[in-house]
């Protein structure tokens, strides 16, 4: 008999009432000898009609393969890849931020700190004094909270690069999936990469994921909103690494999260904060004219971080477009101006009537 059977199993199912034409065989290559297909095929009944007849008139199913016995079985591929084939596609790396970066209230910075040393002191804290019995798995989970451009991504590589480690970064978008089930999948993975490569995991646009769970499902979409939110407790319960969630909107988190998750507000900075961002984003190499002050550029208010970042280079840019070699004070108040003027117009949330 020929090998050159397809690499997938091939069901033998029951399908009529006398015993030799209750199973069909399929998958045979069309090429195949006519003679050594119909053996193949008479052979393969008999075996399966024989066991029948000693254990009964059960249904069953009969696979047929010539995989390797190393190779996964066809039901796993079927299901699609493995967790650590689809961690494969969550690669870590080096962080881009220092805490030299960060403008935060001495509050936040200091909630941030404490996340950290609990991850340094792991051994002592869970191990040499006993923590372990009281909190199985000492994972280190901190949600940072605040509007857009306060800061969440840059402290999330800053925390990294305090502990030495590399950086998974993923947008809970990038999870879900329009298959049924791939999302919670995704998800395994993504914690699987952080703990077998060492890293932080850093999960921005995380509200969908961690607000509150439906009661009742109605629309699939509803299903697999609470399947992804109850893969993620799971996942928080057993990753012993540090997960780092950025949320722009807390108010609506399920309170299971709670006893999981440290929250840290990002409030958009003040004007002390403004002037020491201004200062930070304003590199030695930068040629500035003598007119540019920091402390003047933070009286600009209703800006972020990320405002003033885009307004450095917005204004460098249009310096060199304008064949001047020197951005001054004049230049970073018209970017950041135009910064501002460029947001995109929401609309105004309906008032309920009084």
């Amino acid at each position: 008999m020929k090998r050159n059977t397809r690499p997938e199993g091939h069901p033998l199912r029951p399908g009529g009432a006398a015993a030799h034409t209750a199973f069909a065989v399929t998958g045979i290559p069309g090429g195949t000898d006519e003679v050594e297909a119909a053996l193949l095929r008479s052979r393969l009944i008999a075996a399966v009609d024989a066991f029948g007849g000693h254990h009964g008139p059960e249904p069953l199913t009969v696979t047929i393969t010539n995989r390797p016995a190393d190779r996964p079985p066809a039901k796993a591929e079927a299901d699609g890849p493995s967790v650590a084939e689809r961690a494969e596609h969550f690669t870590a790396a080096a962080p881009l931020y220092t805490f030299d970066r960060l403008v935060l209230p001495d509050r936040t910075m200091k909630q941030l700190l404490r996340a950290i040393h609990i991850v340094e002191r792991r051994r002592t804290l869970f191990e040499e004094w006993g923590l372990r019995t009281i909190q199985p798995h000492p994972s280190s989970a901190v949600n940072l909270e605040g509007p857009p451009g306060t800061g969440k991504t840059m402290a999330a590589h800053a925390i990294a690069d305090r502990l030495g480690r590399p950086l998974i970064a993923a947008r809970a978008s990038q999870l879900e999936s329009k298959y049924h089930g791939e999302g919670p999948k995704n998800l395994d993975a993504l914690f699987h990469a952080a703990a077998t490569q060492g890293a932080v995991l850093f999960l921005d646009e995380a509200d969908g994921l961690m607000s509150a769970r439906f009661e009742t499902t109605s629309h699939g979409s509803e299903h697999a909103v609470n399947a992804m939110r109850s893969e993620l407790l799971t996942a928080l319960d057993r990753f012993e690494g540090l997960a780092v969630f950025a949320t722009n909107l807390v108010s609506s988190y399920d309170t299971a999260f709670d006893s999981r998750v440290r929250h840290v507000r990002f409030p958009v900075p003040d004007e002390a904060a403004r002037a020491e961002i201004w200062r930070r984003h304003l590199p030695e190499t930068l040629p500035l004219a003598g007119d540019v002050s920091p402390r003047a550029l933070a009286g600009v208010d209703d800006v972020t971080g990320r405002d003033i970042r885009r307004a450095v280079i917005d204004a460098a840019a249009e310096a060199l477009l304008t064949g001047r070699n020197r951005v001054g004070q004049a230049d970073l108040l018209a970017a950041v101006e135009r910064v501002k003027a460029s947001r995109p117009q929401r609309p105004a949330p309906v008032q309920p009537p009084s």
